[in-house]
């Protein structure tokens, strides 16, 4: 050993730096190395003991083997033995830097501890002067209260302030004239200019101006989301589809959650659930003290509102949830490569800046849509003869096609780009261990592939609707939702819990066959109706106002009775005096936030 030190002195100096360099070389690769694939928490921990335990043996051999070739003055062997540790060393840095940026993309992923709330204050364009300002009477609302009343005192505005229990209520009576500004949220013009069936709020963006815009960086109220269930128990997961006329998420506490998809999945059987909430569906909200609304309208509070909202319709927790920017499904498909979708329907729809300028227009069949395309398709509801409900089953579609352009992915290019598509498209709860985690389950549907099995099988549910009008007091306007079938409902939750392993499957012990029937697979809820429960409005008209009372008392509801002279524009010369000639509420609307009801009969003059 002596004398192989004695030999080190005289050996070449220049092949004693390279030797030394690669040392280093292959220990700092190998330590980065190390860290990138413990951080591959629950994946494959054998072999990645196996791997590293071999490094370590090839380092010391290398140490070894690398100082006799040299001191030995062995050059072929020294010169191929250093040159292969050299190449080794490089992989390894490669390996890391992959991994690196993997973890980068899925931390940009999981939901931030804070995050930046935007508030407006708007006017309609022409209007000349502000003096009467609408705002949330809900001080836990940072956009449409904290942030207001930052940008009052900021700027030491005097207005003459008008509190609301919602944004609808406040945005009509800004139309109205009855104020001439109103405080609103970041989102506002994706918000309103698709969400009202009357399509009121259509033309928001050009009809209004931002007169003060502010922002806040506050605690993310949705951090508190965070969920330490494992992916190897079945799970539920809630997709929530954000029509923001932002390309990113690095800001977003209310938004416009225009697609609510509930999803199920049993990592033991490999089965999933889909069960797509119509936007309209009309429901309590939980953040609004159980007022009831359409359920997209519950996405104003931020996921925890919307989570909250669909445990109390369903009764089943939301273990983990996805916000997806609709905006960002163009970088997504485009990263893709585009997608195979069959298009149930000829229409035309707006570009992703939702301008109209640039239409996109699709013919009905079977096509290879782009990005844009593929948006348009997924947005479009207006000329659909199924409206939202057709729609549903379009992004059902979409999603379909997705997955199975995923699975083709074959080129480390592709999987970067999409990567990055979606870090930048896409807010979950789910840790970097969950999503990590989520490989044991894609092994074994690659393993049910290679041995020609289904690799998922997925069981959709059918909410069966029919049509509410539905009166808003703040502003004496109605809008078009939908009211749902308990029986329906019941069965989607069913086959829910049932995946969950909540429930026993009820096993079938009767079979029958038609040969001249097709067999249909069952989707629950489907064809499931029961008796309408919402109760609606009555036409008063030309009925006594003994009928109403009565009517109002025994569902608590005050019948108020004003009387009408000849010269009011509300007399009906059709009807007999004493009787009720209108109403205040229209028939059919739905009792659901109705209060009072004021009924107008016909007088004789003073």
């Amino acid at each position: 050993m002596f004398r192989r030190l004695k030999r080190l002195l005289y050996t070449n100096k220049k092949n004693l730096i390279i030797y030394l360099v690669t040392i280093v070389l292959f220990i700092l690769s190998f330590s980065l190395f190390s860290l990138s694939l413990i951080k591959l928490t629950g994946i494959e921990t054998l072999a990645r003991i196996i791997i590293l335990f071999f490094m370590i043996l090839y380092g010391m051999f290398y140490a070894y083997k690398g100082y006799l070739y040299m001191v030995n003055k062995n050059k072929v062997k020294f010169t191929f033995l250093t040159l292969l540790t050299f190449m080794i060393s490089i992989i390894l840095f490669i390996v890391f830097y992959i991994f690196n940026t993997v973890y980068g993309e899925i931390d940009n992923l999981m939901e931030k501890d804070n995050t930046i709330y935007t508030g407006y204050l708007i006017s309609l364009k022409d209007t000349k002067e502000i003096n009467k300002v609408g705002i949330i009477d809900n001080e836990d609302d940072i956009e449409g209260y904290k942030i207001a009343k930052d940008i009052i005192e900021k700027h030491d505005l005097k207005y003459e302030l008008n509190t609301y229990s919602s944004y609808e209520d406040m945005l009509y009576d800004l139309y109205n004239g009855t104020i001439t500004g109103a405080f609103v949220e970041g989102n506002y013009i994706a918000y309103f200019s698709s969400n009202n069936s009357d399509d009121i709020f259509k033309d928001i963006e050009t009809k209004t101006k931002v007169i003060y815009k502010q922002s806040l960086k506050e605690k993310n109220n949705d951090i508190s989301l965070k969920n330490n269930k494992t992916l190897k128990e079945p799970f539920t997961v809630l997709l929530l589809g954000v029509d923001s006329t932002e390309d990113t998420m690095d800001a977003a506490s209310s938004f416009n959650g225009d697609t609510l998809m509930l999803l199920t999945f049993n990592p033991n059987t490999l089965n999933a659930t889909v069960f797509s909430i119509p936007r309209d569906l009309y429901v309590p909200i939980h953040c609004r003290k159980g007022r009831e609304a359409k359920i997209n309208s519950s996405s104003a509070g931020g996921v925890t509102c919307v989570i909250d909202t669909i445990k109390d319709l369903t009764g089943i927790s939301v273990d983990y949830y996805a916000k997806i920017n609709f905006k960002g499904v163009v970088d997504l498909v485009e990263a893709l490569g585009g997608i195979d979708v069959e298009v149930t329907y000829k229409f035309c729809e707006q570009d992703s800046n939702r301008s109209f300028a640039n239409m996109i227009c699709l013919d009905k069949g079977v096509q290879h849509l782009n990005g844009e395309e593929t948006l348009a398709y997924a947005r479009h509801r207006h000329s659909l003869p199924g409206g939202d409900l057709q729609r549903i089953q379009n992004q059902q579609l979409i999603v379909e096609a997705m997955a199975k352009k995923l699975v083709s992915l074959n080129t480390l290019t592709d999987f970067k780009d999409i990567l990055g598509a979606v870090s930048k498209n896409v807010v979950t709860n789910l840790s970097r261990e969950q999503i990590l985690s989520s490989y044991s389950i894609l092994k074994d549907v690659v393993f049910n592939i290679l041995n020609d099995n289904e690799a998922i099988t997925a069981s959709k549910g059918y909410l069966e609707v029919y049509d509410l009008k539905v009166y808003n007091p703040g502003s004496n306007t109605y809008s078009a939702a939908l009211g749902y079938y308990d029986e329906s409902l019941e069965d989607i939750i069913k086959m829910m819990k049932i995946n969950l392993e909540q429930e026993e499957a009820t096993l079938i012990k009767e079979f029958s066959f038609d040969a001249n029937t097709p067999y249909e697979i069952k989707v629950a809820g489907k064809g499931i109706k029961g008796e309408i429960k919402e109760e609606t409005v009555p036409d008063f008209t030309g009925k006594t106002v003994n009928e109403a009372l009565a009517w109002g008392s025994l569902r608590n509801i005050e019948v108020k009775v004003e009387y009408l002279t000849p010269d009011n524009n509300l007399y009906n010369e059709d009807i007999a005096v004493g009787l009720i000639a209108s109403q205040n509420i229209k028939a059919n609307a739905s009792l659901k936030n109705v209060a009072n009801l004021i009924v107008y009969v016909n007088s004789v003059s003073e």
